[in-house]
């Protein structure tokens, strides 16, 4: 086994553990794309610097373990970790397109996605207004996936770019119309230069579930004990290290419209989730699949559904089951009171489980066996 190989496995078995080895420095092999300023780039000394490099260095310090750095093309990182290149994607959105091949931990910091054109355009982040206008998106990005999704079967041309600098470039020689991107990356790239005086942000930011609601980190599927200790981490540099401060130094200030609502499916009356202040408030969860019919199998089916779409929400809304503060939870038969509770359980640490209400209904929705609503702490 190469000695790459044998290095990684027995860091991972480290953070695994909790146990370090004298012979061997546990470390964490990053995926970065050095290109991407303030997000993560090289200074002129070479060096890596930047907000996603600065908080992977702050989590391997709380893990005492030592930062790989690897330099990666962000259109093939996916390819690349499955690969073993490297154990971290630094950074990436959650998707649910991509959590059915990788795994991520809870978000970083929020996503922001915005149509920039130049300015007199009068153009619009939908598709009436962009049909037949070509617009720049970045190769391997959440935004390419909802554009060709969303926007290219309206009659919207969208090209692809493996790097910013060439997106930039067509965009000023008009080749392109407009770009739909991170506002603080084209921002920094774009908008506060000299060049780019005669652009703007078109509209208002996109919120879709296929832009995702914030950074994330991936890992591969089979890391959970990674993701896990990540996830500590990142709890802890949030609640006790320098998260904060590094944060502020990279990210404008900005408090979210309150109250802030996140839409749910077309159709239905009601929001998925409301913000108000950093209290997220969510409606009710049944064990419903992808094709909008409850899963079979009883209750412990449906109750692992309804907390794997209870997960799901709280990604999409920016917060996460760590930050659960109270649940209620209705069953249709008092008699699964056990095997929700076996369900329940699994999903929240012994130490930080929410509080509780739980009570029998003689009918849910669909013939729905149990239903999860709850309210929780925002974090992005």
């Amino acid at each position: 086994m190469p000695l790459v190989k044998i290095l990684s496995v027995l860091s991972l078995a480290v953070l695994a553990t909790g146990c370090v080895s004298t012979a061997v420095e546990p470390q964490i092999r990053f995926g970065v794309e050095a290109l991407v300023p303030p997000f993560e780039s090289r200074n002129d000394k070479g060096e890596l610097v930047g907000l996603n490099i600065e908080l992977g260095n702050a989590l391997c310090a709380e893990l005492k373990a030592r930062c790989v750095w690897v330099d990666q093309d962000y259109a093939t990182n996916i390819l690349a970790l499955e690969a073993g290149t490297f154990d971290v994607i630094m950074p990436m959105t959650a998707t649910s397109a991509r959590r059915e091949r990788i795994d991520f931990t809870e978000n970083l910091y929020p996503l922001n996605s915005r149509l920039v054109a130049r300015t007199g355009s009068n153009l619009q982040p939908h598709a009436q207004s962009l049909k037949g206008k070509r617009i720049g998106v970045l190769a391997g990005t959440s935004r390419e996936a909802f554009a060709k999704a969303r926007w290219a079967p309206e009659g919207v041309t969208v090209r692809s770019f493996s790097f910013n600098n060439q997106l930039i470039d067509s965009l000023l020689a008009g080749d392109i119309d407009a770009t739909l991107q991170d506002s603080i990356e084209i921002n920094e790239a774009l908008l506060s230069q000299p060049r780019g005086q005669s652009f703007a942000f078109a509209g208002d930011a996109l919120d879709d579930p296929m832009l995702g609601t914030g950074v994330a980190m991936a890992v591969r599927k089979t890391d959970t004990a990674l993701r896990n200790n990540l996830n500590a981490a990142l709890e802890r540099i949030k609640q006790n290290g320098p998260y904060q401060q590094i944060i502020q130094r990279y990210l404008p200030a900005a408090a979210p419209d309150s109250p802030r609502y996140f839409p749910a499916e077309e159709g239905l009356p009601f929001s998925e989730a409301v913000q108000i202040d950093q209290t997220l408030y969510l409606s009710g969860v049944l064990g419903a699949g992808a094709d909008g019919k409850l899963v079979k199998g009883g209750i412990v089916p449906q109750m692992t559904q309804t907390m794997e779409n209870l997960r799901s929400a709280l990604q999409r809304s920016g917060s996460s089951l760590a930050h659960v503060a109270k649940c209620t939870v209705i069953l249709a038969d008092i008699k699964d009171f056990a095997a929700m509770n076996g369900v329940y359980r699994s999903y929240f640490p012994q130490n930080r489980m929410p509080a509780r209400t739980t009570f029998a209904a003689r009918k849910l929705v669909l013939d729905a066996r149990v239903e999860v609503e709850c309210v929780a702490r925002a974090t992005t």
